[in-house]
């Protein structure tokens, strides 16, 4: 039997006993070892901000959401078992997947991921929102040389600074309105950091750098405000990639208005699920390389599996201090 945590609304988290199935031949059980929290999913649904929850939320490819439902995705886990036709997995192997925050799963086979020696649990669980900002920059179609606005500086805009670099960009301007964000952006390797509440971003880059500086942008805070920031910002012909879901409500400035339709911009959209396998596979290897570093640097907080709810709380009380808040398990 196993613990879960489930959703049954926003802002009312249970835990539930869970009794796993027999595993099944092409399947695997896994024991969670570490998990975290996202700040930007996870917290839409618990702090009801999740545009699926506006009653005139009209579905498309998304159904309308239901309660109760498992919270998280985020997992490092050890294979405590494996089915008799389970060929790639063994017992006592690392693993990285996506399941809700639970104490013990089982999973098919294909949905897990190994994590190789030399990757950290804490390198391994970022895996999920690095292949994030990977699989943006790769849609962006970002080229060496090219100059980069990031907006905002949660983990998943911290990775693609780091990443950017990776990729050959040349300029590196990130915003983010709380100050320990930008600092850490600075430290991973932006060459600037604005706060978008103490200027007009887009006015601020233009009188700095010319209006033909910034050949892509990066959304990665979840706002409209930000998006319009970097539609303002980049050159005629500019491409801006949201790696974020936008939430909240609408600004009062036309978002799709002037500075989209006279700029002849491309706007690209990113949601995470490229080829997750691939980009894992290039992310742990790029870890041990030494190509990418300093992922522990990004983590603020930790909780346990037990106190969850705690880690919301940091989200709603404390969010200038946050970046990525941890998960572990007994």
């Amino acid at each position: 039997m196993s613990q879960v945590l489930k959703l049954h609304g926003p802002g009312d988290l249970r835990y539930e006993d869970h009794h796993l199935p027999e595993v099944g031949p092409a399947d695997v059980r896994v024991r969670t070892r570490l998990g975290a929290i996202s700040a930007g999913t996870e917290g839409a649904w618990y702090f009801g901000t999740d545009p699926q929850l506006d009653p005139g939320f009209k579905p498309g490819r998304i159904a309308r959401p239901r309660f109760p439902r498992l919270l998280g995705y985020e997992k490092v886990a050890e294979v405590s078992a494996v089915g008799s036709e389970v060929r790639t997995l063994a017992e006592g192997q690392r693993v990285v997947a996506y399941y809700g925050h639970a104490e013990e799963f089982i999973l098919p086979e294909g949905r897990l991921i190994p994590v190789p020696d030399g990757v950290t649990d804490v390198e391994a669980v970022a895996y999920s929102l690095s292949t994030v900002a990977l699989h943006g920059i790769r849609r962006s179609r970002l080229q060496i040389g090219d100059d980069v606005l990031i907006t905002g500086q949660g983990f998943i805009g911290l990775m693609a600074v780091k990443l950017c670099r990776l990729a050959g960009a040349n300029r590196v301007v990130v915003t983010d309105p709380f100050e320990m964000r930008r600092k850490l952006a600075l430290q991973s390797g932006a060459d600037e950091a604005l706060d978008p509440g103490a200027c007009d971003v887009g006015a601020t880059l233009r009188d700095r750098y010319g209006s033909d500086l910034f050949d892509v942008a990066f959304e990665t805070s979840s706002s409209f405000e930000a998006l319009h920031d970097a539609m303002a910002s980049v050159r005629r012909n500019g491409r801006v990639c949201v790696l974020s879901q936008l939430k909240g409500d609408y600004p009062a400035h036309p978002m799709f208005g002037l500075e989209f339709h006279l700029g002849e911009l491309e706007l690209i959209t990113a949601d995470g699920r490229g080829e997750v396998r691939k980009l894992a596979r290039w992310y742990f290897d790029a870890i041990r390389r030494g190509a990418v570093t300093g992922i522990s640097d990004l983590i603020t907080h930790s909780v346990s599996f037990s106190d969850i709810e705690s880690g919301f709380d940091l989200l709603e009380r404390e969010s200038e201090s946050v970046v990525k808040i941890l998960v572990t398990y007994p």
